[in-house]
Order: C-alpha cells, then structure tokens, then sequence
C-alpha cells in the first residue's frame, strides 16, 4: 500500500529550479563549443543532485528547458507536478542511499542497531526518511545498482509503478518518439 509523500516544499522546487538552470546553462555552453568546465562544477552539481550527471548527459535541450519552466511556472502559481515530488524524493533517497554506502566501506557490521543508526544518520543528511529495509536494501542493492532500490522506494511512496517513473525522470530517446517518427511502421 502506497503511503502518501508529501509535496516538495518550496526550498525543494527552488533547488530543483536551480539544478535545471545549471544543466541548461551547461548544455547552450557545450552546443556553443565554449571549453569543458573543470571537474569540481560537475562534482558539486552530482553532490547537490546525486544522478544529476545522467540528466545532464542524456535529456535534450527543450526537455530541461521544458522542466525548468514547470519548475518556475510551479514556484509562482502552481500546480507541483507529480515528476517534480519524483525527482525531488529521487535525488533525496539516492543521497541517503550513497551516504549509507559511504559510511560502510570499512564497517561491515550489520546488526540492527547499526543500521538504526545509518537509518538516522542517513536520514538527517538525504532530508528523506529511510528506514532500516532501506538500509539493509542499499547495502546489497539488487544487480548491485543502487538506483533500484531508489526506483522500489518511490513505488512504495507514490503509488506509482517504478517503471513509469523512471521513464518520466529519465525519458530515452526512443520513448520520446511518435509512432510516425519510430521507423517501426513498416510500409
């Protein structure tokens, strides 16, 4: 049973307004062929936004663009889209997720207590709340990917099928094209 999420507060779509602005600054600079930034702007943008890189790396243009207006367009009169409660939770729960993982490299005890603690821990730091399953769940992440344990946790919490929501955050090429411009039909 899906438990309600909570709307993305005010802080939370002004972050994401500024995510938006940078990847879209980041791509008209590359589409002008000005130089690479330095590695410590695309650090600081996947620290922000863990799985932002993959956003900056694989939307078109006219979609960040599209969303930053959505962003702006919410901030002002609303309405708070679904996708913008998806991103902001996504990038919440993969931060708990990586920092869960970060505290355990050397600490492989995984007792009750101590994933209580990671649970906490890892909660205060995301600004998410994440449980113990979460913990135990990011620990030994299926196929050994992290974002699926993101993916489960959004479905739990929206009520959503992950893989909708994951073709919602990150749409594909080939899932934004028409029957028409597919080249599946066949003449």
């Amino acid at each position: 049973m899906a438990v309600k999420a909570p709307a993305p507060s005010r802080e939370a779509l002004s972050a994401l307004e500024s995510k938006y602005a940078e990847i879209a600054e980041l791509r008209r600079a590359r589409d002008r062929g000005e130089p690479i930034p330095e590695r410590a702007v695309f650090k600081a943008l996947a620290e922000r936004f863990p799985g932002a890189l993959h956003e900056l790396d694989t939307l078109p243009l006219d979609v960040v663009d599209a969303r930053l207006a959505a962003v702006r367009r919410a901030l002002a009169v609303g309405p708070i889209e679904p996708w913008m409660a998806w991103m902001t939770s996504y990038h919440a729960l993969l931060r708990a997720g990586l920092r869960i993982r970060i505290r355990t490299t050397k600490d492989r005890d995984r007792g009750a207590e101590r994933a209580s603690e990671l649970a906490e821990d890892a909660s205060s730091y995301a600004g998410i709340e994440v449980d113990v399953a979460f913990v135990h769940a990011a620990l030994r992440p299926p196929k050994g990917r992290l974002v699926g344990v993101v993916y489960a946790r959004l479905e739990a919490l929206f009520g959503e099928p992950a893989s909708l929501i994951r073709a919602t955050l990150f749409p594909r090429l080939r899932d934004r094209r028409t029957p028409e411009t597919s080249g599946d039909d066949e003449a």
